[in-house]
């Protein structure tokens, strides 16, 4: 995965409003729809004081619904610098719209939102190993079967939390198979 910073330099620092909000999910949208395949945006909140929820909508909710619905394929977003400010109110806009995202800080990871706890837990499996099949999920959680781990990992998958690759060994059967890659993972 390829990390690419986009720093936010609001006016006086202030991120307020839905306009204000419409105007940057339209330039990070551009920028990441310029991006290659597997790139992750991460949006860098050090130089804002302030963002209202409406703001906060447009600025990440709207942008990850962008993403999960394919618009930008291939593309994942992350939130650094967030003040306890700024997490408040864009938990609160993930809350409303039903998404989920990570937020990096000196301490680690963490995820932002809506996020069931089964999906929670082979999230920190697939950030600790940095890429993982299915078969390699089922065996490390001891799911009953693969299925329940394949079906785990393409849901975080469509939840832009993880990035994946056609993994290079064919699969008996003809069916495709897929390597999971952590959106936290270093540069490739």
């Amino acid at each position: 995965m390829k990390h690419v910073s986009y720093q936010l330099k609001p006016e006086m620092g202030f991120l307020i409003g839905r306009e204000e909000g419409v105007r940057l999910k339209e330039d990070i949208c551009k920028f990441l729809g310029d991006q290659e395949v597997n790139t992750v945006l991460v949006l860098d909140f050090a130089e804002v004081e302030f963002i209202d929820v409406s703001c906060a909508d447009e600025l990440v909710v709207k942008v990850l619904a962008r993403l999960q619905a394919g618009e930008i394929s291939d593309r994942f977003l992350i939130l650094s610098s967030l003040k306890p400010q700024h997490r408040e109110n864009i938990e609160a806009a993930l809350s409303v719209g039903g998404k989920a995202v990570f937020v990096i800080n000196d301490e680690g990871w963490a995820t932002l939102g809506e996020l069931i706890s089964s999906y929670r837990d082979a999230l920190e499996v697939v950030n600790g190993k940095n890429v993982i099949t299915a078969r390699e999920l089922y065996d490390e959680m001891h799911y009953e079967t693969i299925n329940e781990s394949s079906t785990k990992l393409s849901a975080l998958y469509k939840l832009c939390l993880i990035g994946r690759e056609p993994y290079r060994r064919p699969v008996r059967g003809g069916g495709r198979q897929f390597r999971y890659l952590s959106l936290l993972g270093k540069d490739e």
